[in-house]
C-alpha cells in the first residue's frame, strides 16, 4: 500500500498516537508534560490552510510519520517566526526515506502558505538529515538542557 501525504486535520484519530510518540521522544524536556497535555496541544494543529499544522505520512490506517510547521519553537529566538519541528517516523518505517519526504512536503506547504524562510532545531549537531536536504547551521546552543544545532533554510518556488 502506498504512503499518503496528508494532514492531521484530515486524520484527527491519530492525535493520541502522535502525542504518545512526541511524549516518549521529547516529553522529558517539557515542563509539566504528559501524554494528555501533548494531545491537547496537538488540537491546535488541526489546520490545513494556515500554521500551525501537521503533515502526516499514513499507510492505510497506520500512522507512519509526522512533521510540524509552527510558530516560535524556541523562546530564546522570538524574532524567528516560522519553524519546522516534530519530525518523527514510526520506528517500523525508518530507513525508507520517509523523514526526508516529510521535510520536503513541509517545505512545499510552507511555500504555498507564502512562507519563505524556516528554522529548526536538532540534536544532530552536524545537521544530520537536514544538512543533506540543504539546511544550514546557524548556531549551536544549549536549550532546555540539551545541546542543539539551530538551522535555517530559505525556501521559494
Amino acid at each position: 500500500m502506498p504512503i499518503e501525504w496528508t494532514y492531521l486535520a484530515k486524520h484527527p484519530q491519530h492525535i493520541k498516537q502522535l502525542a504518545e510518540w512526541y511524549f516518549d521522544e521529547w516529553g522529558e524536556y517539557v515542563e509539566n508534560s504528559s501524554e494528555l497535555a501533548f494531545q491537547e496541544k496537538l488540537t491546535a494543529y488541526l489546520n490545513i490552510d494556515r500554521i500551525p499544522l501537521i503533515i502526516l505520512a499514513v499507510e492505510g490506517d497506520t500512522l507512519v510519520g509526522a512533521a510540524q510547521l509552527k510558530f516560535h519553537e524556541m523562546t530564546i529566538y522570538p524574532e524567528k517566526t516560522h519553524w519546522l519541528g516534530g519530525v518523527y517516523v514510526n520506528p517500523e518505517f525508518r530507513g525508507r526515506n520517509i523523514a526526508s519526504q516529510l521535510v520536503q512536503h513541509a517545505e512545499k506547504r510552507a511555500i504555498e502558505l507564502n512562507i519563505n524562510h524556516l528554522h529548526l532545531q536538532t540534536e544532530s549537531l552536524n545537521g544530520g538529515l537536514y544538512a543533506k536536504l540543504g539546511w544550514e547551521i546557524e548556531t549551536q546552543v544549549n536549550y532546555r538542557g540539551v545541546d542543539v544545532a539551530v538551522m535555517h533554510k530559505g525556501i521559494k518556488l
